[in-house]
């Protein structure tokens, strides 16, 4: 019985959705549609009632739920315990771009790479990230095991497992030429008057929760909104266009023709390391690790 199945199987069984289960792991519904239709042929039972709101375990369903935790939960133990039995080095793929750095969880893998001997890094550049927009997490298991990224309840209860590391800060990016690019901090009342390009509302609830701030205390204020999630050309169009960009930590050097100044708010970002929702053995290993050393 392959494993991948079983953890389709687990991940319908939480969604509720085939399609759901489907965009949480970038594959089509008809892919997840043929894993369910392949374990219920092995076992010969049907394992979900089907309705046009979703899908409920049947009562055979709920026997094979609990099988196939275990055997996942085996398969993972038998895989990390065997490696470290050998010795065996496995290789974590990191994946780093412009928009997704790897540099701010360097300090803390110098930190902690001593007692993870059979783990090492390798430093991977994401390919079309800069223009991936609202597919960036799509590159993990593929292109990259984990990378560092920032993430809210949302993303991490459909689409990655996170172990927290910090917080990021939001800025104001505006051109070198812009008033505002010579104060050492903005408040918001010092946004007035300015374009404001931002993602649309429900991409990021930190953004929403910073939206709600900024028109509380400025009603009138203009917001153009991008239309996803940012991709190198929206640093593009707040230079073409001299708008102000709400920015964050770790890409206020994207832009050369930027200038990324502090905004004073209570408001912050996490980011951390993330891997895919699903991830395979060896990643879900290195993760627990990682987070019993950071906990």
């Amino acid at each position: 019985m392959d494993t991948n199945n079983l953890r389709t199987f687990i991940s319908v069984v939480r969604s509720g959705s085939f399609t759901k289960t489907a965009e949480q792991n970038f594959i089509s519904s008809t892919a997840v549609m043929k894993q369910i239709n392949r374990l219920e042929k092995e076992v010969d039972t049907k394992l979900f009632d089907r309705s046009s709101t979703g899908v409920t375990l049947t009562a055979s369903g709920e026997v094979f739920r609990k099988y196939a935790e275990t055997v996942i939960d085996l398969t993972d133990r038998v895989y990390a315990d065997c490696h470290k039995a050998d010795g065996t080095v496995q290789t974590i793929r990191l994946g780093t771009s412009l928009l997704h750095p790897s540099m701010p969880f360097m300090p803390t893998w110098n930190e902690i790479k001593d007692q993870l001997p059979n783990y090492q890094l390798q430093i991977t550049q994401i390919p079309g990230d800069l223009t991936a927009n609202n597919r960036e997490y799509s590159m993990l298991g593929r292109e990259c095991d984990i990378m560092i990224g920032t993430f809210d309840q949302a993303t991490t209860r459909s689409l990655v497992n996170a172990i927290p590391l910090g917080t990021y800060q939001f800025g104001i990016a505006v051109r070198s030429d812009n008033p505002l690019a010579t104060k050492e901090e903005l408040s918001i009342d010092d946004l007035r008057g300015q374009t404001l390009l931002m993602v649309p509302t429900g991409v990021s609830e930190k953004n929403d929760q910073l939206r709600h701030e900024i028109l509380e205390a400025n009603p009138d204020i203009s917001i153009k909104y991008t239309t996803g999630r940012y991709d190198i050309n929206v640093f593009n169009q707040a230079v073409d266009d001299n708008v102000a960009l709400i920015n964050l930590t770790p890409w206020k050097n994207i832009h050369p023709n930027l200038v990324t100044v502090p905004l004073k708010t209570d408001i912050e970002v996490e980011y951390g390391i993330l891997a895919a929702k699903h991830a395979d053995g060896k990643v879900q290993n290195f993760m627990q690790q990682i987070r019993r050393l950071l906990s």
